[in-house]
């Protein structure tokens, strides 16, 4: 009854209007003149040094000879970077302390380092070798600035743009479960066990945009349909408790969306997709045929010194069970400044609109697509917009300061035979990051973070006002040209009025071995973090005859992480990363009985728990441009101190397989779950394996990219781990993008 409850807040989570916040607003107005006038001071000095000594090149196609646009080049230990040109020419300031590592990575080959010496002259030539798999080369995530992933403490996964359009997904929750060490419960996201099924009212993994926190302010939850898919450079994952650099929310991980930079040129796409759902006869509800069908349009071009991207879109759906309706506009505009800067200032604002009818559990056994015709006709919309900026108002050699204020705003609204609720919020808040590098032993980083969140709603009694504050340090060490250390602090404060206030510090401490240029060593310890969202805390309704009252009492969820791994290149055709990992967590929230009440539930700290594994991942080039395997396996144990029995919703071996011929043309996806071990609200329900297989082609006509995708080829029928609710039925998707 505890799942069924916390499922139905979830149909609670609904919005309106925000307030308007004059102080928060006045704080920010003051701290950007402040920012913009040690700007202005610093600007022409450290522009002058800037150009005192440049490095220039071209970065080439070792194969063809061909020039690499849009590659990055960087120089270690240091804030300077920047990309090629579409002639593949570059330019970068240089350091004026002595030689230097000049890096410089581009997808799809390998990258390339090489030492600098202040008296070399002349145009540097830099010859990349093709991979013959993608690997990760390059991640900002992981410790606030560029790094290599062997360099990294953590374990981090890549997944590149052109992946997501190779796998022809339509929202980025399509591709992720392929990720190393990702798992999906019904649609949540989970990293490394650390997330069951909460439904929309709280999530442990932070999701990022261009490292822009954009989870939603009541539910504290992630709507993977508002995210962008055409214009995404790259999807980083950084796994385990990361709360001592990005705070709240990173108690299972962190999950930054990179988008590309506009292009120099002109440049249009339009991405066009019909599909079909093949309901099984003894399951048929409808005489209609069910089809899905989406239009999306991207413009990039440059306007004078300002690049923009715009994205338009539009997605129907019938869904492949009854009441499963979706319709959803998107609209994305991002803009950089000045164009040809290494270190831009962007601003983005994302909107979305989404109307979704609501299935919340089967009719029947024998009925499992049907609703209860009570429910029938039951829908949500929901508005979001998020407005982000990324400025650079200082970047030497030593110093970079950037800072990236954001607003996110969000409106609910249920219409449902039962209930009309709403709920609005609005959040306001800023980073400030102020990386520091004395000498090359030594990289600081140095911040704060403060947000205000304001919240309006039917259902949540009082309606809040949270507030959260974090200072954080770090100190990256390189003891030796194989050994580097990481050791960082973060103090956090969360505040919601009426409520209880949360004070944490979350240390982190890492090492890293790179033993040869193939084989890197990492160990972490760290403490993972994450605040009561206003849902869990607030919520005062009546869900299926049961009565839920707030809990101004309930506190933050904490964990202790600590994680030994190994990257491993094992020849020019197989690579590997692996790592061990054993999470501790304190107070995690769920669904109870409230103290001395009979059929009246709260979220309440009641649960201690372990949670240990493994998570592997394997690519192999099995026959260059013929035959690519990759593959990642997650092992969990997991176990709820109070019974000694494993965690709800938890399989224990996780496995995805990808298999990949002539560069892409067909592709066939395999992904298989065991039996998850415990549930909470149907435990004598039957449960079995899942194991589903898809199946990809595509080609090229008259310049076009033309997919075809196969959904659950096999017609497998199952329960998509929460308790009677079916997974997806074999569908079939047409894709066509053309470029203009």
């Amino acid at each position: 009854m505890a799942a069924a409850v916390a499922v139905g807040i979830r149909r609670r989570l609904t919005a309106g209007a925000a307030l308007a916040f004059f102080y928060m607003r006045a704080a920010l107005a003051s701290f950007y003149a402040r920012a913009a006038l040690v700007s202005f001071y610093a600007s022409a000095p450290l522009a002058a040094q800037a150009q005192d000594a440049i490095v220039r090149g071209r970065v080439l196609d070792a194969e063809t000879g061909a020039p690499l646009a849009g590659a990055t080049v960087l120089i270690r230990d240091t804030p300077l970077r920047t990309t090629t040109r579409p002639d593949g020419g570059f330019a970068i300031p240089s350091p004026s302390d002595g030689a230097y590592t000049l890096i410089v990575v581009a997808d799809g080959f390998r990258a390339s380092e090489r030492r600098i010496e202040p008296e070399a002259a002349g145009e540097l030539s830099i010859l990349l070798e093709r991979r013959l798999f993608d690997v990760p080369e390059l991640t900002v995530t992981a410790n606030r600035s560029a790094a290599r992933p062997g360099e990294a403490p953590v374990s981090v996964a890549v997944m590149s743009g052109d992946e997501l359009g190779n796998r022809d997904v339509v929202t980025l929750d399509e591709a992720l479960p392929f990720a190393q060490g990702v798992i999906f419960n019904s649609g949540q996201m989970d990293i490394r066990g650390a997330t069951g099924l909460a439904r929309g009212v709280g999530s442990r993994v932070l999701m990022l945009l261009d490292g822009h926190r954009v989870l939603s302010g009541v539910g504290a939850s992630i709507d993977f349909s508002g995210l962008p898919v055409l214009d995404v450079d790259q999807i980083e994952i950084v796994k385990g408790p990361h709360s001592t650099l990005w705070g709240t929310n990173a108690l299972g991980g962190v999950v930054n969306v990179i988008t590309k930079r506009p292009s120099a040129e002109p440049e249009t796409i339009v991405r066009g997709y019909f599909g079909l759902f093949d309901t099984p006869a003894r399951h048929s509800f409808t005489d209609d045929r069910l089809s899905r069908e989406g239009l999306a349009l991207q413009h990039s071009r440059r306007l004078g010194d300002v690049g923009a991207t715009l994205y338009l879109a539009r997605e129907e759906s019938d869904g492949f069970r009854q009441n499963g309706a979706l319709e959803s506009w998107r609209v994305r505009l991002k803009t950089v400044f000045p164009a040809e800067s290494a270190n831009p200032w962007e601003i983005f604002v994302n909107w979305n609109r989404k109307d979704e009818e609501e299935f919340f559990t089967w009719l029947s056994p024998d009925r499992p697509l049907e609703v209860d015709p009570a429910e029938l006709g039951d829908w949500i919309r929901s508005d979001d917009v998020v407005l982000g900026l990324t400025a650079n108002p200082i970047v030497t050699p030593k110093h970079r300061l950037q800072v990236r204020p954001h607003i996110y705003h969000a409106r609910n609204q249920n219409y449902f035979h039962d209930n009309e609720d709403f709920h609005r919020s609005t959040r306001i808040g800023t980073d400030v990051q102020w990386s520091l590098f004395p000498n090359r032993s030594h990289a600081l980083t140095i911040g704060a973070e403060g947000a205000f969140t304001g919240v309006t709603s039917n259902f949540l009694e009082p309606s809040p006002d949270v507030t959260d504050l974090a200072l954080f340090a770090q100190n990256e060490i390189t003891f030796s040209d194989r050994v580097r250390g990481s050791l960082g602090v973060r103090l956090d404060y969360h505040k919601a009025s009426a409520a209880m206030e949360d004070r944490f510090v979350n240390p982190k401490l890492g090492i890293v071995y790179e033993a040869s240029d193939r084989l890197s060593l990492r160990g972490s310890l760290s403490r993972g973090y994450r605040a009561p969202s206003v849902s869990e805390q607030f919520t005062s309704t009546t869900q299926f005859g049961f009565r839920v009252i707030p809990n101004l009492e309930l506190r933050g969820e904490s964990a202790w992480a600590r994680e030994v791994g190994a990257t491993v290149t094992v020849s020019d055709r197989v690579w590997l990363d692996a790592g061990l990992f054993w999470s501790d967590y304190t107070d995690l929230i769920e669904p109870s009985p409230a103290p001395n009440n009979v059929f009246v539930f709260q979220f309440r700290n009641v649960a201690e728990a372990m949670v240990r594994g493994v998570d592997a991942g394997l690519r192999i080039g099995v026959i260059p441009t013929r035959l690519d395997f990759n593959a990642n396996y997650t092992f969990l144990d997991t176990r709820d101190d109070r019974t000694g029995r494993a965690l709800p919703y938890r399989s224990r071996h996780n496995f995805t397989a990808t298999a990949t011929g002539w560069r892409g043309a067909v592709a066939i996806d395999f992904r298989h779950r065991s039996r998850v071990e415990q549930v909470l609200a149907f435990p004598l329900d039957e449960r079995s394996a899942i194991n589903l297989v898809d199946l990809r082609v595509r080609t090229r006509i008259l310049g076009t990219r033309v997919q075809a995708k196969i959904e659950n080829l096999f017609q497998t029928t199952y329960v998509d781990v929460q308790e009677r609710s079916p997974g997806p039925t074999r569908s079939f998707r047409l894709t066509v993008t053309p470029r203009f």
